[in-house]
C-alpha cells in the first residue's frame, strides 16, 4: 500500500520538522515494510539523508505539485504526518494550501488522516471558514499530540469519534549519542563552565505581543554568566535566515547582553535531529520558545526553560507537568535568573520526575497507529469503481456537464 505526504514542510530548514519525520518513520516500521510512503520535501536530499526509509519528491506549494503518478495513484491515501497544520499566526500559511490539497483529495475519493499533529488556537474567521468547508469534511480521522489540541479540533467542529489523542511522534526518538555534542563545544572552546543552550525566534505575533522579552531575557542570562560563570550558546532549530527566524533573534538578543563575552553561537548548519540533540547533551540547561527544542532537551535528559511563545510550548509544559516555564509577555530577566538558578543547582528532582512523563509520552506517541491503522483500512475500500466515480465527477465538472 502506498501513502503521498503532500504538504512538504520537511527540509525547509526547521529541524523540529524532520524529528517528527523520523517519529513517523519508526511508526511506519511497526507494519513490517507494507506500506511505501512518498513523501513531498522542499530539500528531498537533507530529509533522504536524515529518514532514508521514505521516498521523496520535490515540493511545489499547491495540488499542482503533485505528481501526476501520485496523483492518478488508486490505492494510495493522503496523510499529514507531524507538525502543527491547523493554525494562522503566520498568515494564510499553511491552511491556503491545506485546503486545497485535502478539496482534492475529497474530489478524487482519496481517504486522508492527519497523524501526530498540533492545533493552535485560530485567530481569524476567514481560517475557521477554511478549516471547517475545506479540511474537515475530507478528513476522515486525526491524532494529536495533547487533549489540548483535541478540545481545538471539537470546537472546530471535528466528530470526537475521529480524534484520537496520542502524543509527538518525536518522542519516539532515542537519546543521541553526545560524541558529536562533544566535538562541536570542543571546537568553540567550551569546558569547565556551565552551558546554557539558548533557542529563541521572533515571529511578529510574539513580538508584537511581548515587545520586551528580548530585553528581559538578556538581562536574565547577563544574570546567569555573573552568578554561575556560565556560558550561553545560541542554538539554531530553524535554520533560515530573516528577521523572525533563529539566528537573527540571537544576534538581538547578545547585542542587548553586557556579558557578550560569554556568548557564543552554535552551527548554522542544517543539521539533523540528532546531531542537534548532541549538542543539546553538552548543556547544563537550556531555553527556548520553540517545542521540539524542548523536546530535545528532555529526551536528553536536560532540563528547560520553556518559553510559552505558542499553544504547543504551553500544552508540552502542562503534559509534562514542567514548572519551569514563562509567558513571553510577562516574563522579567528576574524570573528567568531564578528559574536557571534553580535548574543549575539541583535539578535532579526535576528530571525524575520528567523521565517518568517522558515513558508515558512515548507509550502515547504509539498511539498514532491507531489513526495510522483506520486510514489504511479505509484505503483498503478505495477500488477502480469508486476512483472512476470521482474521476468522472471531476472530468465532468470540467466541461460543464453539472456532474455532481
Amino acid at each position: 500500500m502506498r501513502l503521498v505526504a503532500p504538504f512538504g514542510f520537511y527540509g525547509s530548514g526547521n529541524i523540529g520538522d524532520e524529528a517528527t519525520l523520523l517519529g513517523f518513520g519508526r511508526l511506519i516500521e511497526r507494519f513490517g515494510g507494507s506500506i511505501g510512503v512518498d513523501v513531498a520535501s522542499s530539500d528531498p536530499s537533507h530529509t533522504k539523508r536524515v529518514e532514508p526509509a521514505f521516498r521523496y519528491y520535490q515540493y511545489v506549494d499547491g495540488i499542482m505539485g503533485l505528481p501526476a503518478k501520485l496523483h492518478a495513484h488508486m490505492g494510495a491515501g493522503y496523510i499529514i504526518p507531524g507538525g502543527t497544520p491547523l493554525m494562522d499566526n503566520l498568515g494564510d500559511w499553511p491552511l491556503l494550501s491545506l485546503g486545497g490539497m485535502l478539496q482534492h483529495a475529497g474530489n478524487w475519493g482519496k481517504p486522508a488522516a492527519f497523524v501526530g499533529v498540533g492545533v493552535e488556537q485560530l485567530r481569524h474567521d476567514i481560517s475557521r471558514q477554511r478549516v471547517q468547508e475545506q479540511i474537515i469534511p475530507n478528513v476522515m480521522c486525526w491524532s494529536v499530540r495533547s487533549v489540548h489540541d483535541r478540545d481545538r479540533l471539537l470546537d472546530l467542529g471535528v466528530a470526537p469519534e475521529l480524534i484520537t489523542v496520542a502524543a509527538d511522534m518525536a518522542w519516539l526518538l532515542d537519546p543521541a549519542d553526545p560524541a558529536y555534542g562533544r566535538k562541536v563545544t570542543q571546537r568553540l572552546g567550551l569546558g569547565g563552565r556551565p552551558v546554557i543552550g539558548v533557542n529563541i525566534n521572533a515571529e511578529d505575533h510574539m513580538v508584537e505581543k511581548a515587545p520586551r522579552l528580548f530585553t528581559e531575557l538578556a538581562a536574565g542570562l547577563d544574570e546567569l554568566v555573573k552568578s554561575h560563570g556560565a556560558r550561553i550558546l545560541f542554538l539554531f532549530n530553524e535554520v533560515r535566515e530573516g528577521e523572525t527566524y533563529d539566528q537573527a533573534a540571537a544576534e538581538l538578543v547578545r547585542s542587548l547582553m553586557s556579558r557578550k563575552d560569554a556568548v557564543l553561537m552554535g552551527p548554522t548548519d542544517y543539521l539533523t535531529p540528532q546531531e542537534m540533540m548532541s549538542i543539546i547533551a553538552q548543556c547544563a540547561m537550556t531555553i527556548s520558545t520553540r517545542y521540539h527544542f524542548c523536546v530535545f532537551s528532555a529526551l536528553q535528559g536536560v532540563p528547560f526553560l520553556g518559553i510559552r511563545r505558542s499553544d504547543k510550548v504551553s500544552d508540552l509544559c502542562r503534559d509534562l507537568g514542567w514548572k519551569a516555564a514563562v509567558d513571553p509577555d510577562t516574563a522579567t530577566g528576574a524570573d528567568i535568573a531564578s528559574t536557571g538558578d534553580r535548574l543549575l543547582g539541583d535539578p535532579a528532582a526535576d528530571l525524575k520526575k520528567l523521565a517518568d512523563k517522558i515513558a508515558g509520552m512515548r507509550v502515547r506517541a504509539e498511539d498514532n497507529q491507531i489513526a495510522l491503522e483506520a486510514l489504511l483500512q479505509a484505503m483498503r475500500g478505495v477500488g477502480m469503481q469508486t476512483w472512476v466515480r470521482h474521476a468522472a465527477s471531476r472530468v465532468g465538472q470540467k466541461l460543464g456537464g453539472g456532474v455532481r
